[in-house]
């Protein structure tokens, strides 16, 4: 290759990088189908505010956090939680992949234990075809009506905005067929969640507000402090104080969008006692601070 032609390449995959590193908007449901050549690559260090799935459909692509390092083929399912780095391209000729960033239903946490192949990744390879064929077509039909939800309205009418909000619940609905054909997936495979991170989950996911403490948890499924922290890390991915502040910010979320609460009402309605910290928290998780998330998700461009 000359010197002009390979300048031209770095160009190529310089714009490339940029054009796929733009940031999704943390509260927005965004999703996709690409059939990518080997310049293909997203770099995002900071991660970004929602959760990102990615199945892989065919060729092959590579994901990167720090030094550590998966290549995903067909039947590779991961999911990227907010804040993770993103390093991720094709490897060889083409990658084809489905993918969306969401914020997820606030139930999805009592039985969504991916395991954690890195910092942030879950990670399941999908085996039957029966799995992998459901899967595809779950996101065939999700894309398509978060394609439909995101059509500007030609006119402010009762109807259109029910539509669009139908659609919303649709794409919803499709991640979350994708969530349960993997963990199911795993489930047969013999790795169901532990009964006392179970019996965990289920309290927190069903009151996230309460002053939820590992002391109290721990009495609740009847192992010590540091065996349930040790249990719950193994298998959810993630230590219980994150996944409890994690879910308060969802339902702070939902109160954002839904309500005209102030911020010190939210942050008191999902369990934090300072508005303050419940600021702090909420622009870590989502990228935003609580006012901003509310005006973006309400005034979209």
């Amino acid at each position: 290759m000359t010197e002009a032609a390979e300048s031209e390449h770095d160009l190529a995959t310089r714009m490339l990088i940029e054009l796929y590193s733009e940031i999704p908007p943390p509260g927005k449901l965004v999703t996709g189908h690409f059939h990518n050549g080997g310049d293909y690559r997203v770099v995002r260090p900071d991660g970004v505010g929602s959760w990102y799935l990615l199945y892989t459909a065919g060729g092959t692509g590579h994901y990167q956090i720090g030094r550590d390092g998966i290549t995903l083929r067909h039947g590779d399912l991961i999911l990227v939680s907010p804040g993770t780095e993103h390093d991720y391209g094709t490897v060889g000729t083409y990658w084809e992949n489905w993918w969306a960033h969401f914020q997820p239903r606030r139930d999805w946490h009592a039985w969504w234990s991916l395991p954690e192949a890195m910092p942030g990744l879950s990670y399941v390879r999908l085996t039957r075809p029966a799995d992998t064929d459901r899967v595809v077509s779950a996101f065939t039909r999700l894309h398509r009506d978060a394609q439909r939800a995101g059509l500007s309205p030609t006119g402010d009418t009762e109807l259109q905005l029910l539509e669009q909000n139908l659609a919303v619940q649709l794409t919803m609905n499709g991640i979350e067929e994708v969530l349960l054909v993997a963990t199911s997936s795993l489930r047969r495979d013999n790795r169901q969640l532990d009964a006392r991170v179970q019996l965990v989950l289920d309290a927190i996911t069903s009151d996230p507000a309460r002053p939820h403490t590992l002391n109290a948890l721990a009495g609740l499924a009847q192992v010590s402090v540091s065996r349930l922290a040790h249990l719950f890390k193994a298998q959810v991915g993630d230590s219980i104080m994150n996944v409890v502040v994690g879910l308060r910010l969802q339902r702070a979320a939902e109160l954002l969008t839904a309500t005209d609460m102030s911020i010190g009402q939210v942050a008191r309605a999902v369990g934090f006692e300072s508005p303050h910290y419940f600021s702090r928290q909420f622009g870590r998780h989502f990228g935003l601070p609580p006012t901003t998330y509310r005006d973006s998700v309400r005034n979209p461009d």
